[in-house]
């Protein structure tokens, strides 16, 4: 599945989040779903190696962090600390099976970055009526 990343100023995202929440903007069935302030900050999360683990993770569907440390090659720690960030940002998600196991699922394989000028203008807008009213 494509994650579509949005790529917008932090007062912008607030905002926006915002403006949902109130009712005062209805985000379009296309504008992406997950929010950077920098492609540097979606760089740090999306390193080539962690694009490759959500593809392994998708294509091999590992029953355990152990079998993925295993068909990796990866320490089980460092693939640990790897998912819990990847989990916090909604790329992957761990479900629970038997025990204290945990299967890593990818939800996002590959990836869109978009910077919408259109969007920002049209925020910026909303934003200059809502202050002025």
């Amino acid at each position: 599945m494509k994650a579509r990343i949005g790529i917008m100023s932090e007062a912008l995202i607030r905002f926006r989040l915002l403006a949902i929440a109130q009712g005062k903007y209805v985000p379009q069935a296309d504008e992406p779903k997950v929010w950077y302030t920098s492609v540097n900050a979606v760089a740090q999360i999306l390193r080539p190696e962690n694009i490759a683990l959500l593809r392994l993770i998708e294509t091999e569907k590992p029953a355990s962090l152990t079998a993925l440390a295993k068909i990796s090659g990866r320490a089980k720690s460092n693939l640990s600390n790897t998912l819990k960030t990847l989990s916090e940002k909604g790329f992957v998600r761990m479900e629970p099976t038997t025990g204290k196991a945990l299967k890593p699922v990818a939800i996002y394989t590959d990836f869109e970055i978009i910077s919408d000028s259109a969007l920002e203008q049209k925020l910026l807008k909303l934003m200059a009526s809502m202050s002025a009213a």
